[in-house]
């Protein structure tokens, strides 16, 4: 049976579970979220839904201080939602329901105040069907929040990494457009999502998240998120020759103290 991109997803994300939830910038947008639902929602009793919520960053920072909320929360990879179930218990956070679930063949039945997607509509072929499916959840005067990346988020990397991954051959690295419009880099890109979808356009703001990390700290990065299902494509020699040319290229960008900085840059944006 042919693999589907979600089935590629799924085994991906299910691989990267157990260090997922230790990559900072995500607990940074997190807190960004928060406070784009609090100046178009309050505190309110709300019924929210995070999708794609991978450990749970978002809906669990959501949940840390909206008390009087009510929160569903769903994921493709079991190995994620585990996680967030665990930090959910770890936080003593009860009111998270949590749901093993296909963001593009979502199946709960229930109207939203506020439905999140954090970083994943780029990663879906028709993503513009699922934005529109999402806004089709809302409540009357309810809002959808999706973040994706700027053009400037991991560009030191990316220059480095997805030639290299070609080189040692990653078939998915050969058929993939870093610079294609579905990856939501650029407002004109997500303007034309919006419109594909059929959505309002409500708000569309960037946020800088910016610090320094050592090539360690990189290569567990890239080890431990979008990249991981090409890496996996390498034989182990293949893999151990990439990595040893991507430290010594990344070293000419580190400064004094071994680090590059790490940009990810992120767009929020409001839809209705």
């Amino acid at each position: 049976m042919q693999e589907t991109e979600q089935d590629y997803a799924k085994k991906s994300f299910d691989d990267v579970a157990h260090k997922y939830d230790e990559i900072p910038f995500f607990k940074i947008s997190a807190r960004n979220v928060v406070e784009i639902i609090g100046k178009y929602k309050g505190e309110g009793e709300l019924n929210i839904l995070d999708v794609a919520c991978g450990t749970g960053n978002v809906v669990l920072e959501c949940a840390s201080c909206m008390h009087s909320a009510n929160f569903d929360a769903a994921d493709i990879a079991e190995g994620m939602l585990q996680k967030a179930r665990e930090n959910a218990k770890l936080q003593k956070l009860d009111n998270i329901d949590f749901h093993l679930q296909d963001v593009t063949k979502l199946t709960l039945d229930k109207k939203y105040d506020v439905i999140t997607c954090a970083y994943a509509l780029f990663f879906l072929p028709e993503a513009h069907k699922v934005l529109q499916a999402l806004v089709s959840l809302l409540k009357q005067d309810g809002i959808v929040i999706f973040t994706s990346f700027t053009e400037k988020a991991f560009k030191v990397s990316n220059e480095i990494l997805l030639p290299l991954l070609v080189k040692h051959g990653s078939n998915s690295a050969k058929e993939y457009d870093l610079h294609k419009w579905e990856n939501l880099k650029y407002p004109k890109d997500i303007e034309k999502l919006c419109a594909l979808a059929d959505v309002n356009l409500v708000e569309m703001q960037s946020k800088e998240i910016r610090y320094g990390m050592s090539i360690d700290e990189w290569w567990e990065l890239m080890n431990n998120t979008g990249y991981k299902g090409m890496l996996m494509e390498l034989s182990p020699e293949a893999y151990n020759s990439l990595k040893q040319e991507y430290f010594m290229a990344m070293f000419n960008h580190a400064d004094m103290d071994g680090e590059v900085e790490l940009v990810a840059d992120s767009w929020y944006v409001v839809v209705s």
